[in-house]
């Protein structure tokens, strides 16, 4: 599959997350556009290295006429279609993408003015891989109690200060949703470390994300 890519610093999208964006550089603002015309996912990902700086001190006029800086994009990350929501009279785009599935990065199709890469769905393994690797995933019956810690802490930490996110937690569709699904969803409201999350969008089994974020947030 074509996807079309906007590599951002510091930032790891996952599936069943929606990712507002702001978008004022010339070659994205036609990404978007080209992306929506064209029926296109647009991937938001991590990055690796800078590979060309952006020029400094520019007025707002120059950033909406000119390109910044330009990032290798991390080899996984998630995609979805992109819904412009409004576009400023100086030609700002903002839009939300609905993030679909994980993606690894293949073969480059076009470098400018923005990068077009093929990809392949990047899946959770199957319970066959699983056992030939002698290594099973976490058993059923932990999911459910891994979830419902993962969200008690998450609530300890919200406290009274979100009231919205405290309802939709505290909903019963919050606690019936599959293991999978939980654990990419809480990235809508959870923020760690932007290479933790980067590590925890390339582990390949719901058990292993749900441990890793449930001792994450468990005080020492």
């Amino acid at each position: 599959m074509e996807v079309a890519l906007f590599p951002i610093p510091d930032v790891v999208t996952f599936p069943g997350t929606v990712v507002p964006l702001h978008v004022f550089e010339p070659r994205y603002r036609q990404m978007v556009n080209d992306a929506v015309e064209r029926n296109m996912m647009i991937g938001v990902c991590h990055t690796r290295k800078q590979i060309r700086a952006a020029k400094t001190n520019m007025t707002q006029a120059e950033a909406l006429s000119t390109n910044q800086a330009t990032y290798l994009p991390q080899t996984v990350f998630s995609a979805g279609y992109c819904q412009i929501t409004d576009t400023s009279q100086d030609g700002r785009i903002f839009a939300n993408i609905v993030m679909e599935q994980r993606f690894q990065l293949g073969d480059e199709i076009q470098t400018l003015p923005y990068r077009i890469n093929n990809a392949t769905a990047y899946n959770d393994k199957t319970e066959a891989e699983l056992e030939l690797e002698q290594a099973p995933d976490t058993p059923g019956f932990a999911y459910t109690a891994l979830q419902a810690l993962i969200t008690e802490r998450l609530l300890l930490i919200i406290g009274d200060q979100n009231p919205g996110l405290v309802a939709i937690l505290n909903h019963k569709d919050w606690s019936q949703l599959t293991p999978e699904t939980f654990s990419f969803r809480i990235f809508q409201f959870l923020h760690l470390d932007a290479d933790v999350m980067q590590d925890i969008l390339e582990m390949r089994q719901p058990g292993e994300r749900l441990t890793y974020l449930a001792n994450a947030l468990t005080p020492e």
